[in-house]
């Protein structure tokens, strides 16, 4: 993991430590000797990074909230407000964009939550800048009992990205699978009708065995509901905590939609081409509509050297009622596809940035098939020097590795929008051309630069909901860490005029720790950085 001159300093005070933090001391009064000049050498790329929106039809029966003692994810207060979080941070990438032009713009997958084709839309209409009800069923949203300011199921007029910067979409597993983890049953010819098996067990922790009738599948389109949640409330919560309250849903009758059908990968690839930004189809090809596969090559910047190289690393194998939310990269695909691609990058004289929705320790998990081990991908992008980073999503946190290699490169996970810290980041690569030496900075950005009343509470939500969940994994004796302090946030990108709301003198009394490192740590760590990369074989360079 790569760190900051700081955190590199609170390590245990070996010889060498001691030696660097009195270099740095000695230093202090000369900053222009610890970092180069900030246009050092030639700008190849500038894009931005953003994922995991997950933009959630709350009132779907394709829901697993009575999971969500067990697994937090199932259900989480801020869901409602996605796509307002969505549109507030494009407005901010829109106006760095005016101060800084930005080549393009890479969401790498989870646009939505439950795989429905209402969500594809509304996360398509909002990078859209189209008007936008995020809301389903009844369409009883106006009902909700708040101030309209504050109302996140009535309809609003999306600002979407600025029309001069091309965005790309990566397949991530939330997109075409139901939930994130179950494969569909496709084969009736309307999607209104397609399910997705689930073990009985499962289907009756969800509640489906409330209905006599009721296949072990989730069914979007059903009129009925295992746990029903309306637009004209919110779900029950705790009002401290913001959990569900389980014992409050009730199965029901609902209004169907027949606009909450499953998509899969198709789809999802489909729905890319009905759009009004460029590039038409963000990524996706004529040959992907064809085949439903999901990965590509684009060259975002015609006059820039820099091939951007999709993958899809969302499980291909069929097997109904297992979870398969994990990254998988099928042989065929490295083979067939990566191995190509890069070898023609090379002849071109281009550069590569990978891009998937997971990371590549993901790889390492078991998956029938013939698949590619983390180390053997990371041990070939090494070798390659014109491999610059491989950026991800899924693991919701900011956190970089340098994998080591003849060519070292960067993997570069981003934090997903629906979750605490709620950001985007800006990579900026140059070149140097005499050395060759490569430059990549990373800045973090987010809608809390100037947030609306509702991403604002979106983020407010998305705070109580982190302590709960620390907190929750704590008191199951998980190892402590620390827990990062979301007031920093608060204070930095404050609170938007009119907010009649802001955090507690200390939102995370009640949780003091310990915390789960998986949870804490990451979550603002790899933020912000800058890291140099030596093309000459065999050596890399970073700052101390």
């Amino acid at each position: 993991m790569i760190r900051s001159q700081e955190q590199r300093l609170k390590g245990p005070a070996t010889g060498r430590t001691l030696f660097c933090a009195a270099l740095a001391l000695a230093l202090a009064a000369c900053p222009d000797t610890l970092e180069e000049p900030a246009a050092e050498g030639e700008l190849l790329v500038r894009f931005a990074h953003i994922t995991d929106a997950q933009i959630c039809d709350e009132e779907s029966p394709a829901r697993a909230v009575r999971f969500d003692p067990v697994i937090p994810e199932s259900w989480r207060p801020q869901e409602a407000y996605a796509a307002q979080v969505l549109d507030a941070t494009l407005a901010v990438l829109n106006r760095r964009h005016g101060e800084t032009p930005i080549d393009f713009a890479v969401h790498t997958g989870d646009a939505v939550e439950l795989g429905q084709f209402n969500e594809v839309r509304w996360f398509i209409d909002v990078m859209d800048g189209q008007w936008v009800v995020p809301d389903s069923g009844a369409l009883d949203g106006a009902e909700r009992p708040l101030p309209p300011e504050l109302n996140p199921k009535l309809g609003f007029q999306a600002q979407g990205i600025a029309p001069d910067i091309p965005w790309y979409s990566v397949h991530g597993n939330h997109d075409s699978l139901a939930v994130g983890n179950f494969h569909l049953d496709q084969r009736d010819p309307d999607p209104v009708q397609w399910t997705a098996p689930i073990f009985a067990p499962v289907a009756a922790i969800i509640g489906l065995h409330a209905f006599e009738d009721r296949p072990n599948a989730l069914w979007p389109a059903d009129d009925r509901s295992p746990a029903v949640i309306t637009g004209r409330r919110e779900p029950p919560m705790n009002p401290e905590t913001l959990r569900l309250r389980l014992r409050d849903l009730r199965p029901g009758a609902i209004t169907p939609d027949a606009a909450r059908h499953f998509t899969g990968r198709h789809g999802f690839i489909e729905e890319h081409f009905h759009t009004v930004t460029t590039p038409k189809g963000h990524g996706f090809t004529e040959a992907n509509r064809r085949h439903g596969h999901a990965y590509y090559s684009a060259w975002p910047r015609e006059d820039a050297p820099v091939r951007l190289i999709v993958l899809d690393t969302v499980s291909p194998v069929n097997l109904p009622g297992w979870p398969m939310f994990y990254g998988v990269l099928p042989r065929s695909q490295f083979e067939d596809f990566l191995k190509p691609e890069l070898q023609a990058a090379k002849e071109a004289g281009e550069y590569a940035i990978i891009a998937s929705h997971h990371p590549s320790r993901d790889f390492n998990l078991p998956h029938p098939g013939a698949t590619v081990p983390q180390d053997e991908f990371r041990a070939y992008l090494a070798r390659q020097p014109h491999v610059i980073a491989h950026v991800c999503g899924h693991s919701h946190r900011n956190h970089v590795d340098r994998h080591a290699g003849p060519y070292p490169y960067l993997e570069i996970e981003t934090g997903s929008l629906i979750d605490y810290p709620q950001e985007g980041r800006i990579i900026e690569v140059r070149k140097d051309p005499e050395s060759g030496r490569i430059r990549v900075d990373s800045t973090m950005f987010s809608h809390r630069e100037d947030p609306s009343l509702l991403s604002a509470e979106s983020f407010r939500r998305a705070v109580i909901d982190a302590q709960t969940r620390w907190r929750k994994a704590a008191e199951n004796g998980v190892d402590p860490a620390p827990l990062p302090d979301p007031r920093d946030a608060a204070r930095h990108y404050g609170w938007p005029k009119g907010a009649e709301y802001e955090l507690p003198e200390d939102p995370f009394a009640a949780a003091p720790g310990p915390y789960p490192p998986w949870e804490a740590r990451g979550r603002t760590e790899d933020r912000d950085f800058r890291i140099y990369l030596d093309r000459h074989r065999g050596r890399v360079e970073t700052p101390m």
